[in-house]
């Protein structure tokens, strides 16, 4: 078979803040406009790296770039940032449970493109020569072969995307404790409090969430491989990542750290807490 041309791609890395909700939704007003009174500066420097990563797309798509590796981690990357997008807007409409889920989500998508641009595309470039796309003409159907791939390399070479992983499908799975954390979280042992549909603000799950796409941000550019066929890193990814990296040492923010009991490693939350005032709580799970 003749090689694959492979054609100029569309990009549009524009990203910005979710539109504010409709009246109607109470919970998710107020998550908003809290959001952006409390968090607005996490919010902005999350913004601010994805348009960064989308600049470095858009010189991606030059001409002398556009090769197999760019075309194979293209695809990963963008469902990637969009999944970082769209957590966002999730965010700030109060949904965290589907936040989670598109992190987790998030941290796969980059994990698959970081392992196409370090093995310089050699799996994707099989897949393609195999008639990975082509025609099942017995069907009069289009063909593109699915061929599972995921890269649990990168998650454990790029500790960063895999603590985000790890931490993000805790919540994104439908695991009881985590189920009742997000939806029942004003339990207690006397009591099940459950809830349905609530997008009510939460100053602790809204944290937690800034600070997973903050490091999958981070994470992006660390694992980056500098002799890649592909542009440099754009001047200002650097400094952001030092910003993102003074956001996420703030001390009161909340955040998960890793703790043994019984002999079992298991996530401790701490500085947990609904709103600005409330106190401070830590959440085993």
């Amino acid at each position: 078979m003749s090689a694959r041309r492979i054609s100029p791609p569309r990009v549009n890395g524009r990203a910005a803040r979710a539109p504010r909700p409709p009246a109607d939704l109470p919970g998710s007003s107020d998550a908003y406009r809290q959001t952006s009174f409390v968090l607005g500066e996490d919010v902005a420097l999350v913004l601010e790296g994805l348009e960064i990563e989308g600049q470095h797309a858009e010189a991606c798509a030059g001409a002398k770039y556009r090769n197999r590796v760019m075309a194979a981690s293209l695809g990963p990357w963008s469902r990637g940032w969009l999944a970082r997008l769209q957590a966002l807007h999730a965010l700030e409409w109060g949904d965290y449970s589907s936040a989670a889920v598109l992190v987790r989500a998030a941290a796969d998508f980059e994990a698959a493109a970081l392992s196409h641009l370090q093995s310089a595309a050699e799996e994707w470039s099989g897949w393609l020569d195999g008639d990975g796309i082509g025609e099942a003409p017995d069907l009069h159907a289009a063909e593109f072969r699915l061929h599972p791939f995921r890269s649990a390399e990168s998650l454990a070479r790029v500790p960063p995307l895999g603590e985000v992983y790890r931490e993000a499908s805790d919540f994104a799975l439908p695991h009881l404790g985590a189920t009742a954390l997000l939806t029942a979280s004003d339990s207690n042992r006397e009591r099940y409090l459950a809830t349905f549909g609530d997008r009510d603000f939460h100053l602790g799950l809204a944290e937690l969430i800034l600070g997973w796409l903050l490091r999958l941000g981070v994470a992006h550019w660390e694992g980056f491989p500098g002799d890649a066929p592909l542009p440099a890193a754009p001047e200002g990814a650097a400094a952001w990542c030092g910003r993102a990296a003074t956001a996420l040492a703030r001390r009161d923010r909340c955040r998960i750290e890793r703790v043994e009991r019984d002999g079992v490693e298991r996530a401790l939350i701490v500085n947990w807490r609904r709103e600005p005032r409330s106190a401070m709580k830590r959440i085993l799970l």
